[in-house]
């Protein structure tokens, strides 16, 4: 297995995909994956889930050697997703209106979510889950800037409760972020020490992409890719 100690984001822009590598991609799925692609109402959110674990796989390959039919996971009861059994890389995924994103680390708890910044940011959800100084930051912009700062904030919070397991569970008042530098700060002490974690934002396209990670004091790189799964599937051996 690799031990760059990088960490890989990789994203996929669903209108690149052609339209009859969609059953090669569903095969490379296993029962739970393919279970849950069907139950999907709508077929682009089918497509949205069976691409981004497609990603998954092929990225684990590239990681770790494996086929990417052979990975198997595990899901702790109100946890998130993982490899197993066994130790494994660490990895998420995100995926929104037309865009998949997977982070993975070979030795890192990380989270990742994407946004489509081109949508109407809902600015009413701010005063119910974002903390104090958020919302003051947020006002304190111009109108025309609110809604990307809307999204700023967002998926960092995301980010970080996906990183940290704990999802919604984690009350979003308890933490906030601020820029210039980027940071997050913590008003519950349980949480640790702040300046262990980092973060990173990018803009893919029409999409804003928020990767958190704990730090474990060496310095880390973050390799990002905008990938063809056509690609991918033809390589198999491609490696970070």
């Amino acid at each position: 297995m690799a031990t760059t100690h990088r960490i890989a984001a990789w994203t996929v822009a669903l209108a690149t995909i052609p339209e009859a590598l969609w059953p090669r991609l569903l095969d490379l799925l296993d029962t739970a994956e393919r279970d849950r692609a069907a139950r999907f109402v709508f077929e682009r959110h089918r497509r949205q889930h069976i691409a981004a674990h497609a990603l998954k796989r092929l990225m684990l390959s590239a990681m770790g050697g494996a086929p990417p039919r052979s990975w198997t996971f595990e899901a702790p009861s109100g946890g998130k997703p993982k490899v197993g059994p066994g130790p494994g890389p660490h990895f998420n995924i995100s995926h929104s209106d037309g865009l998949v994103a997977c982070a993975i680390s070979d030795d890192l708890e990380l989270g990742v979510d994407v946004e489509p910044v081109a949508r109407k940011a809902p600015l009413d959800l701010a005063q119910t889950y974002f903390a104090p100084e958020e919302v003051r930051w947020l006002t304190g912009l111009p109108p025309s800037g609110q809604p990307f700062g809307f999204f700023r904030l967002w998926t960092l919070k995301e980010a970080y409760i996906k990183a940290t397991g704990l999802g919604l569970a984690q009350p979003l008042h308890d933490f906030a972020f601020a820029f210039d530098p980027l940071r997050v700060l913590f008003h519950d002490p349980a949480l640790g020490d702040p300046r262990a974690w980092r973060f990173e934002q990018r803009q893919v396209g029409e999409h804003l992409l928020a990767l958190a990670w704990r730090g474990d004091g060496r310095e880390r790189s973050v390799a990002y890719r905008e990938v063809s799964l056509e690609t991918l599937l033809s390589e198999m051996s491609i490696g970070f």
